[in-house]
């Protein structure tokens, strides 16, 4: 080979010979800046071309790789070049087309992917010339039957160089004058082009197949060759690879689709090739839905319809009712009457006008027949639902047919379809008259949607006479069916208004919109409360599929019908006030109120509402809630009514505050709205005035609807109404004290724990409410003293004034027995921690240990687990802020639960008030719970913990039920939550467990009390921790854990044990493997003992319970307790879990034998659900074999 001589030739000769591809990217900025350098840039091109032509020139078919490279060189020199658009003129881009070009006819191994590259840069270049891109494509079409020889790759970059030619419109204008309709340049791309299978390639092709019947007019006999090209592919799939195709099947339709429905030319060919395709009988439900969605592509894409739909839709509709008319496969029932909806809309005229009563002769018989009227009534829906011209045609008709069918008709199953199908229609009509308020012209005549068929007639000749007949109490439970069909229709009725040109008016008047109302509210409102049974011989006040149908209906009327929902809530109170009339159950109606509170929630937050309808309807839910409540107040009612009616307020606050974080956009307005509710004719219990629920909608509080502040504002005024400021006079002093309301003064035991459930649902009210406001804005409204004076600070109404730091800084109110404190609770645990200071903070917790420490407790246990829970708050959210006072603050008080600690475990003290100390014991945990959540600095502020612990671990008398009691400390709670802004460590309780639980693990001298008590209280917390937090330790866990199967009591012990044993299973299964035997034979043990356990009774409570360290009388409790199911049922649960992929079979098939019959035994269990794992178990350990 000779060396090389000009620049150009040491270029090429390096670039071809070279392997370093950086280096080949230099190679060729220098010759293209060579080009552009050069004075006579004709010489440069020549010198640059010539350069290869030792490797052009070479017939040695061995040297194929560097004649490759030789032209890739010229190809990548110009894809730089390109970048600068006037680098080449007009003669010399034509000479180097004209050279490439000739590559096709001459070298068809190595020049085709080289030439295709170099032109498809040239075709970009400024002075490239429109006549050439046929000289190209004729160049590319020399190739011919080597086309498909050449490599998937290669083909590639051809089809997208002709993909780019027809991309440019000078080049579609010299194609179309150059050849005419007759198209030989297509001929010549669709014969060398015909048989690609490569998906990449396809989806480029079928571009150009596109670009064919959009960009140039063929004649109809090149359109049939470019149909015959597209079609012969369809319908198209893939096939499945080991590699992730770049191309899915999905790709592959859409593009074959685009060219099916590209212009209406093909429309002669596409649209009966696609009906006939699916006429077939064999073929997937997929592809069927696939040529129904491009037979719907088709109609609605091609243009000039009278040209190119209307001669086929008889065709369409002849085939297409047949797949709705006889078809099961819900997919391609949807996509035929898709597409027939599609070809209604591109009717119009007497070409609609034909084929409307074509379709309603099939259509009319089949309504008629029982077999296909719901498949009739889908097509027919599908067809007037398509224009407001095919509703008119159609409609009128399809009401007198579907009206005499009714009447004439005794088939439940028919009478269901005929008024689903009317009902289909109300809603239809709806949705085709513009959204509009009714006072407001149409802009555009929309054409007349039949207004004289959907006003007050419709109800009284056909849903009236069709509900009277079918909803009578002794009707059959099989009429729910029709009730629910028709629900649907009359909540669309209510809201149908006037069509066309002029002012919109309401179609139904005011009195048959109520009796809509009434009809829709028997089964959501009035049957549920005051009875009777919506059907006589059904087991519940109103079937499901009835109240969910009405709730539904409510919605769709409440939109449409604004005045809808004051209406209802006046029926929902008389329904109330009647019901309980009759003395009704105090559970049963109390669970109907709140049943249908939430029904009414539901319909007043309808989606489709606007924010101040949605608005208007909330503050109305609630007002009347709280008009309801109270009137049962001067009833004197039973607490459960009470109770029912405040989870309904919550329920409808809840629903309101979640609309907040949408729409409440002025929280500077807070006080200035709460002046204009207190001042408003709204309801306000604390001053019994009922007021009127639709007061808001008078008040002008600006466009953010304060939803927070309004139920800041009823909580309240609950607050206000269920406590009470009393003036003591002692003779020289006057002060004022703060107690509970006459309603809460009970002395029966029974009615007090109803009102303590009570005041602890109106915390939980005022905890939702309080936590939605920002730290500054609970700071401006004082919440953090509400806490403690109810609200009862002076207002405009001259309420009388309290003393507010002797009241705050007293702590918890004892008065009452402490029953306030849940009230005290619901604004706490909604707080922000730095909202109440820091000195109050400390004092009231003090307080409440001393309240909840002393060994005489005068409050409930009710209250008492408030309190707890109050406890935990607070010692949760000490003022980080203020870091002066919070250490000094919280060390006193874990100096003083220490002592206290003491003085439980005492001998003495333990022997003589054991109930006691377990209470006690358990307010020290509450505490602690709270605190070690919390961030803290450093493991010194943890002594209280560290003492705690040891104290359960140590031998004295109620070591083990103290430390049954530990996993309190850990165990989820979700008040101290983020949404409670409660303080929360961001690495969780992995520092508990090393810091106060994992020293008691290692290998020490104890005795067996001692070390039966580290056991129990180690399960006891390790049960409510992730296991990656002692997965450092689980091999001695596990050792524990195999001791403890014998000992363990059944009940919470056991319990905690399995929970922790299942964790390791599953985590970590290899652990447990060498102690499979041991296990086993535990477990079996286990499920014995936990069929008849003993209990022993503390002699001073008298409570009942698996407590060790005492003697008194023991009893045999019955196999349905419930720690003994959930024992013997995780025991169960367990042992099938042994045999799920856990182990090797040989470590599994030694211990199958010894097992079987223990599983047989458990089959006889006496609880089903015990029953049926058992079994389970039993077959998973018989197939080991």
């Amino acid at each position: 080979m000779a060396a090389p001589k000009s620049e150009f030739d040491q270029l090429a000769f390096a670039y071809v010979l070279g392997d370093d591809e950086a280096k080949g990217l230099q190679i060729i900025e220098q010759a293209a800046s060579a080009i552009e350098i050069s004075a006579v840039k004709r010489v440069a091109i020549g010198q640059w071309v010539a350069s290869i032509s030792q490797w052009v020139s070479s017939s040695d078919n061995e040297d194929l790789i560097s004649r490759a490279k030789a032209l890739d060189f010229l190809a990548s020199t110009l894809e730089v070049l390109s970048r600068k658009e006037d680098t080449l003129n007009a003669d010399q881009v034509k000479l180097l087309v004209t050279f490439f070009c000739s590559l096709f006819d001459s070298d068809h191994k190595a020049g085709v992917t080289a030439s295709t590259k170099a032109l498809k840069q040239l075709t970009a270049m400024k002075h490239f010339q429109p006549t050439l891109g046929g000289d190209i494509i004729q160049g590319v079409c020399k190739l011919g039957d080597d086309f498909k020889l050449q490599a998937p790759p290669t083909r590639l970059e051809i089809y997208r160089l002709v993909s780019d030619l027809l991309g440019i419109p000078a080049v579609i204008n010299d194609l179309e004058y150059r050849h005419g309709n007759t198209g030989g340049f297509m001929l010549d791309i669709l014969n060398l082009c015909r048989n690609e299978r490569d998906p990449e390639n396809l989806m480029i092709w079928f571009t150009i197949l596109r670009s064919f019947l959009q960009d140039f007019d063929p004649s109809a006999d090149v359109t049939s060759e470019i149909f015959k090209a597209f079609s012969a592919y369809y319908p198209i799939s893939l096939r499945p690879s080991a590699t992730t195709p770049t191309v899915t099947t999905d790709d592959l339709k859409l593009a074959l689709r685009s060219c099916f429905c590209a212009h209406r030319r093909a429309a002669s060919l596409c649209i009966p090739f696609l009906v006939e395709k699916l006429d077939k009988v064999d073929m997937t439900v997929a592809v069927k839905v696939d040529i129904l969605s491009t037979l719907d592509a088709c109609l609605s894409n091609y243009d000039h319809p009278k040209q190119s739909v209307v001669p086929h839709a008889d065709q369409i509709w002849g085939s297409l009712k047949y797949e709705v008319r006889n078809g099961e496969i819900p997919d391609t029932v949807k996509a035929t009457l898709k597409v027939l909806t599609t070809l209604t809309k591109r009717l119009d005229g007497d070409d609609l006008q034909v084929f409307v009563n074509d379709a309603w002769k099939d259509l009319e018989g089949d309504i008629s027949e029982p077999r296909y009227t719901a498949q009739a009534g889908r097509l027919l829906v599908a067809t007037v639902g398509a224009s407001h011209e095919s509703f008119a045609l159609l409609v009128p008709r399809a009401f007198e047919h579907i009206k005499r069918s009714l009447k004439n008709n005794s088939s439940l199953e028919h009478k269901r379809h005929l008024i689903t199908l009317m009902s289909s229609i109300v809603k239809l009509r709806l949705h085709l008259v513009p959204s509009q308020d009714p006072d407001q012209s149409q802009h555009e005549d929309v054409g007349l949607l039949s207004d004289d068929l959907f006003g007050d007639s419709l109800l009284h000749d056909l849903y009236l006479p069709f509900w009277e007949d079918h909803s009578a109490a002794s009707s059959p439970t099989e009429h729910v069916d029709l009730l629910q069909a028709a629900m649907e229709g009359l909540g669309a009725l209510i809201g149908q208004t006037s069509s066309g040109l002029g002012p919109r008016r309401r179609l139904c008047s005011n009195s048959t919109c109520k009796t809509i109302l009434d009809i829709l509210a028997k089964p959501v409102i009035a049957c549920p409360l005051k009875g009777p049974k919506f059907f006589s011989k059904s087991d519940d006040w109103v079937p499901q599929g009835l109240l969910d149908a009405g709730e539904d209906a409510l919605s769709s009327a409440v939109l449409s019908y604004p005045p809808s929902f004051r209406h209802l809530l006046v029926q929902f109170m008389a329904a109330i006030e009647k019901a309980y009339q009759m003395e009704p159950q105090p559970d049963d109606l109390s669970t109907q109120i709140y049943n249908v509170s939430l029904a009414l929630c539901n319909v007043c937050h309808s989606s489709s509402l606007n924010a101040d309808a949605s608005w208007l309807h909330e503050a109305a839910l609630i007002n009347t809630l709280l008009q309801c409540l109270q009137w049962m107040l001067s009833q004197k009612a039973d607490p459960s009514f009470l109770c029912s009616i405040i989870q309904a307020i919550h329920v409808a606050v809840n629903s309101a505050l979640e609309q907040s974080l949408k729409w409440d956009t002025s929280p500077a307005v807070l006080q200035d709205c709460m002046r204009q509710f207190e001042e408003s004719d709204a309801p306000q219990l604390h001053h019994s005035h009922a007021g009127k629920i639709e007061a808001l909608e008078a008040l002008d509080i600006g466009p953010g609807r304060p939803r927070r502040i309004y139920c800041l504002f009823v909580v309240q005024q609950l607050y206000r109404r269920f406590t009470k400021v009393n003036r003591r006079y002692d003779g020289t002093y006057e002060s004022t004290l703060l107690s509970l309301s006459e309603d809460m003064e009970s002395e029966v035991t029974r009615l007090v724990t109803q009102q303590d459930m009570f005041l602890s649902n109106l915390g939980a009210l005022a905890t939702s409410v309080v936590r939605v406001f920002s730290e500054q804005e609970q700071e401006a409204l004082g919440l953090d003293t509400a806490a403690f004076l109810m609200f009862h600070w002076k207002d405009h109404r001259n309420d009388p004034e309290p003393e507010p730091a002797e009241w705050i800084m007293q702590g918890i109110n004892p008065a009452n027995n402490c029953r306030m404190a849940p009230l005290t609770l619901g604004i706490m645990e909604g707080l922000w921690p730095g909202v109440m200071k820091p000195e109050v903070h400390a004092n009231t917790i003090n307080s409440l240990v001393g309240i909840l420490t002393h060994v005489s407790a005068t409050f409930s246990t009710q209250v008492g687990r408030r309190m707890g829970r109050l406890l935990c708050v607070l010692s949760n959210k000490f003022n980080a802020s203020s870091e002066s006072l919070v250490p000094t603050a919280r060390s006193d008080t874990q100096n003083s639960l220490s002592q206290v600690l003491k003085d439980v475990a005492c001998a003495h003290m333990a022997l003589t008030n054991a109930a006691s100390n377990v209470r006690i014991f358990s307010f020290i945990l509450d505490y602690l719970a709270g605190d070690i959540v919390r961030p803290h600095s450093g493991r010194t502020e943890h002594a209280l913990l560290i003492e705690v612990i040891r104290c359960c671990f140590t031998a004295f008398a109620e070591g083990r039920v103290f430390a049954r009691a530990l996993g309190r400390l850990v165990a989820p709670r979700d008040y101290l939550s983020k949404a409670n802004h409660a303080c929360v460590r961001k690495l969780g309780l992995g520092w508990f467990f090393h810091g106060a639980v994992a020293p008691y693990l290692a290998e020490e001298e104890v005795g067996p009390v001692e070390a039966m008590h580290r056991a129990v209280g180690l399960f006891s917390m390790l049960q409510h921790l992730n296991y990656n937090v002692y997965a450092s330790q689980v091999t001695t866990i596990t050792r524990i854990a195999i001791r403890s199967l014998s000992t363990f009591q059944v009940g919470v012990e056991t319990l905690s044990l399995l929970t922790v044993l299942n964790a390791i299973l599953e985590a970590e299964a290899a652990e447990l493997l060498g102690h499979l035997k041991a296990l086993v034979e535990g477990l079996v043990k286990m499920y014995q003992e936990a069929l008849v356990i003993k209990y022993y009774s503390i002699p001073e409570s008298g409570q009942q319970g698996p407590i060790d360290g005492y003697i008194g009388r023991a009893y045999e409790s019955s196999p349905s307790d419930p720690s003994a199911m959930k024992t013997r049922l995780y025991v169960l649960q367990f042992l099938r879990k042994l045999t799920e992929n856990k182990y090797e079979l040989h470590h599994l098939l030694p211990l199958r034998k010894n097992l079987l019959r223990p599983l047989a035994y458990a089959c006889a269990d006496p609880v089903r659900e015990i029953r049926q794992v058992a079994r389970e178990a039993r077959q998973a350990w018989e197939k080991l074999d």
